[in-house]
């Protein structure tokens, strides 16, 4: 089964610019990608206010760059539009360290993520989640996005240790933090907007954290970070329980919505999913690699450096396009096909090496148990309307989805 859909259109730009975020909500920017990596090598480019960095598109390239934390650093900053100072979580947060705290954090965490934990969270997860499709069910047409709004809350709610009454505001705030959903609005009410998600974002943590939360949850866990850490000058466990949430909601969800455009578009694709008895591994990676729900993640040289034949001196920002990297030719064949039984598939959307999500069991786990619901629930499915796209360099975000649906 195979789901052809045409190769990118050619760039219209001369010097294609991955930076400038309203691009992202208006265009396919499989086209600026492809672009670069044919022309090889990294890419020299600046930010608005003139800042230099380096963009690697190239699967071999992206792939050094996340397997060497070494001399690719994420103790500064993950996502490019925070530069400056650097974030203000650097050097504290579970992304935003470097071995050998990464894995001191990391070993805090990692007995609620493994594969036998994620199967002690099947049943919770699929109750929670048929009782959210029970809300939508005899619905003709609503918009996805607003409808399941805690989708990813059903899925990570309970680990995090986040009372049910707070998912539904959670769950949005999560998706606004991370950009802007209209194009038209002036960029003091996207910047305000983004602060207002991120202070009700900490509002919520702040409350569950003050609570003492079980140990066997995620907030319950992250005191112990500010130990390890030993910064008295920061809330070092609400900025790990603020990684984790921010990790773990938007990147769910958005793989879940851009692989439901697919099947809502392609009337062969549908009827081979339908036909299937239950969702395995191979389409949900196929479902990860196609929606690469992060684009970039963002590293800093440690020192003088040699990346794909450019020298670049320490302190350099190089940028990782996992969403290039995800459709390189040279390591995926028919890149711009969907292959719901595509084997191998080496996609990125996880990272790799010791960066590599560690909730990829339990996340991958959410996507098999919606898919199987939204095909036992549903008869058929088609777009409403045109897909609203998030503001966006770092997340490849849906943020409006009208469906029409005929349920069983």
């Amino acid at each position: 089964m195979r789901v052809s859909l045409k190769g990118p259109q050619p760039s219209d730009t001369a010097s294609p610019d991955v930076y400038e975020e309203a691009q992202y909500a208006e265009r396919d920017m499989h086209a600026v990608w492809q672009e670069l990596r044919d022309s090889g090598g990294l890419h020299r480019q600046r930010t608005p206010d003139g800042q230099e960095f380096y963009a690697a598109t190239r699967y071999a390239d992206v792939r050094e760059v996340l397997g060497d934390p070494g001399t690719y650093s994420s103790a500064y900053s993950t996502m490019l539009t925070v530069r400056g100072d650097g974030d203000v979580a650097a050097g504290a947060a579970i992304h935003l360290t470097d071995p050998p705290l990464h894995s001191e954090i990391k070993r805090a965490f990692t007995p609620l993520m493994t594969v036998p934990a994620a199967q002690r969270l099947e049943q919770g997860i699929t109750d929670r989640m048929s009782e959210l499709f029970e809300t939508v069910r005899g619905r003709e047409s609503f918009d996805f996005c607003e409808a399941m709004v805690t989708l990813p809350m059903t899925i990570t709610g309970q680990l995090m240790g986040i009372p049910q009454q707070e998912w539904t505001v959670t769950g949005r705030a999560t998706v606004r933090a991370m950009g802007g959903a209209d194009p038209a609005g002036s960029e003091y009410q996207r910047r305000f907007e983004l602060f207002e998600a991120h202070t009700t974002i900490m509002a919520v943590l702040g409350e569950v954290l003050e609570a003492n939360p079980s140990g066997d949850t995620v907030s319950g866990r992250c005191p112990v970070t500010a130990q390890v850490v030993g910064d008295e000058a920061r809330d070092v466990a609400l900025l790990n329980a603020y990684a984790f949430l921010m990790g773990a909601n938007p990147t769910v969800p958005q793989t879940i919505n851009q692989t439901l455009i697919l099947l809502a578009s392609d009337g062969d694709l549908w009827s081979w999913f339908t036909r299937q008895e239950r969702t395995d591994q191979r389409f949900v990676d196929e479902a990860l690699r196609w929606a690469s729900p992060v684009n970039h993640v963002l590293r800093r040289t440690t020192a003088d450096t040699v990346l794909a034949g450019t020298e670049m001196p320490a302190g350099s920002l190089v940028s990782a396009w996992i969403a290039s990297a995800d459709r390189d030719e040279a390591v995926f064949e028919e890149p711009y096909a969907f292959l719901p039984d595509r084997s191998p598939n080496q996609h990125l959307a996880f990272g790799v090496g010791v960066h590599r999500c560690i909730g990829q069991h339990v996340a991958a786990l959410g996507m098999r148990i919606f898919f199987d619901l939204w095909r036992k629930n549903v008869r058929s499915v088609s777009l409403g309307g045109d897909p609203g796209h998030l503001i966006s360099n770092f997340l490849n975000g849906v943020v409006c989805l009208p469906l029409t649906v005929t349920w069983k």
